[in-house]
């Protein structure tokens, strides 16, 4: 019987070397710039999507990701209905 024992009790599940969410973020990018364009520049946007995700990662939780996303990404995408969009900050002051 071939059991594994996690070093910690909240150790994550890992398939090669990468958690879940990260190698959804490796794979997405290499699969469709593969298609797409080129595999190197998939591999390229793969690696760098990756060395991205886990600096957020290390920087704290991922709410610094959804700050992120509403300073960035159009009001349309996030959906917030109780905060002013982030074009109006301006007029909230």
């Amino acid at each position: 019987m071939d059991t594994r024992i996690p070093q910690y009790l909240d150790e994550p599940e890992r398939y090669f070397i990468f958690t879940p969410d990260e190698l959804v973020v490796v794979v997405v990018p290499l699969g469709i710039l593969t298609i797409v364009a080129n595999f190197l520049i998939g591999l390229a946007a793969g690696l760098t999507a990756f060395w991205l995700l886990r600096r957020l990662k290390k920087g704290g939780s991922l709410t610094r990701l959804l700050w992120l996303m509403f300073w960035i990404l159009p009001y349309e995408v996030m959906g917030l209905k109780r905060t002013p969009p982030a074009q109006h900050r301006l007029m909230v002051g």
